[in-house]
């Protein structure tokens, strides 16, 4: 596990000058995401029109509704196409048009935004990796675990082997469980109605299904990881991310919300059926996308573009700046997109029955640690992650690329566009 703890203030204060040095030496250097020629940063035009007619024959076909997908190389666009609708016509309703900049529930895509949030305040030495998470939330300081996770309503329960850190949230090994899993939802354990301090106080009343360290789990830990923003900072969640992680890097369109001038850029979400035929326009949430909600969840909770998350990615692969604004130093960008995970608790996944060979996890995304077992062309050291209505965002060092993929399909696996697209992607460089 990697150690940053709260620094004495002297040795803050010469990391603080370091980063500086590296903000001057970056900046000169960094170029804002504007559009090129393909060619003119080594990636070929035929591939990306194979790619694009991919994408369209989805569309044209009525598997879904409509997409925006964005490709970039060395801080530049040379793809940024949208198709299809956000809303289907439906009886005398036209479709609406769907456009670059339209709005999509980028749901675990989140996390990333999220973890960003933590590791400025370890930058500032007001969080420490290795700090119990009870010394924010003491509530946490009770919990149990099951003895038999695989049986919670009938198992006792123990003291854990050891407290959980900010760490082991940020990594999904502190035990915690899946929001949409049946021991929080048997729990009404979230709801969007809800803030978030209820929210992690439903939590941390539920035992662990594992001890801290022990498994990884795709869990609701980085929604606990929001609120120990909020305490941490004196801020609303969503005021903090506003002011030190979307306004410095442009993101305008990211919020927990879309708000009533913007409702006409948002995609609708459509399911496929299972019985096959024409997609089905899903309801809309309890507390609808379209609602200031209760509940700001770091773990799923925000809207966003493809512009948008392109600078949010573009940001990482500049080593934590962007058009000159600093969001995190460039080594703890270096942490954030390596692989944490020791090899006991390799391979992770998100069910026994479907892991994830290729890569391990960093702090909030995957990172690719052996390409030759994935099922597409990858490069070791590349880090991104997706959400559940089929948005997809990754970047690529050894390239220097960033790709994303936004649509809103339930489930998000239907027809594996996500998948096809970082297939074609990966294929248009021409200059390796």
């Amino acid at each position: 596990m990697t150690q940053f703890c709260r620094v004495p203030a002297r040795k803050m204060l010469v990391f603080i000058v370091l980063a500086l040095s590296a903000v001057s030496l970056h900046a000169a250097e960094n170029t804002s995401l504007v559009r090129v020629e393909p060619e003119s940063v080594g990636i070929s035009s035929a591939r990306l029109r194979l790619l694009d007619t991919m994408l369209r024959q989805h569309v044209d076909d009525g598997r879904v509704a409509g997409l925006v997908a964005g490709v970039a190389r060395h801080g530049r666009i040379v793809y940024l196409e949208a198709m299809g609708s956000q809303v289907l016509a439906e009886g005398a309703q036209a479709a609406t048009p769907m456009r670059e900049d339209s709005i999509f529930q980028i749901r675990s895509n989140t996390k990333a935004i999220t973890s960003l949030a933590v590791m400025q305040l370890i930058e500032a030495g007001r969080i420490g990796l290795d700090d119990p998470v009870s010394t924010y939330i003491p509530s946490f300081a009770d919990m149990v675990v099951f003895t038999n996770p695989d049986d919670p309503d009938n198992s006792p329960t123990r003291v854990p082997s050891r407290a959980m850190t900010i760490e082991d949230l940020l990594l999904n090994i502190g035990g915690l469980s899946h929001r949409d899993g049946a021991l929080y939802q048997s729990r009404a354990v979230r709801s969007r109605a809800e803030p978030l301090d209820v929210l992690v106080e439903k939590i941390a009343a539920v035992p662990l299904m594992g001890d801290p360290g022990t498994r990884w789990i795709y869990s609701e830990s980085t929604s606990v990881l929001g609120r120990v923003v909020e305490i941490v900072s004196g801020q609303r969640f969503d005021e903090y991310l506003n002011e030190h992680v979307l306004q410095p890097l442009s993101m305008m369109d990211t919020a927990f919300h879309v708000p009533p001038e913007k409702v006409g850029r948002l995609a609708r979400i459509y399911e496929v059926p299972r019985g096959g035929g024409a997609l089905v326009r899903v309801p809309e949430m309890d507390v609808p996308i379209t609602t200031q909600p209760a509940l700001l969840e770091g773990s799923v909770g925000l809207v966003s573009t493809v512009p948008d998350y392109l600078r949010f990615l573009q940001a990482f692969l500049d080593g934590g700046i962007l058009d000159g604004q600093r969001v995190l130093s460039e080594p703890l960008i270096a942490e954030m997109t390596r692989n944490h995970i020791p090899k006991e608790l390799l391979p992770i996944g998100l069910s026994p029955q479907s892991p994830m060979l290729d890569v391990g996890w960093g702090y909030g995304f995957t990172v690719v640690i052996d390409e030759a077992k994935s099922a597409y062309g990858v490069n070791n050291g590349e880090f991104g992650w997706s959400g559940t209505l089929g948005t997809y965002a990754w970047a690529d060092p050894e390239t220097d690329m960033v790709a994303i993929i936004m649509l809103q399909i339930a489930p998000a696996s239907a027809h594996r566009l996500p998948q096809k697209f970082k297939a074609l992607v990966s294929q248009t460089p021409i200059d390796e």
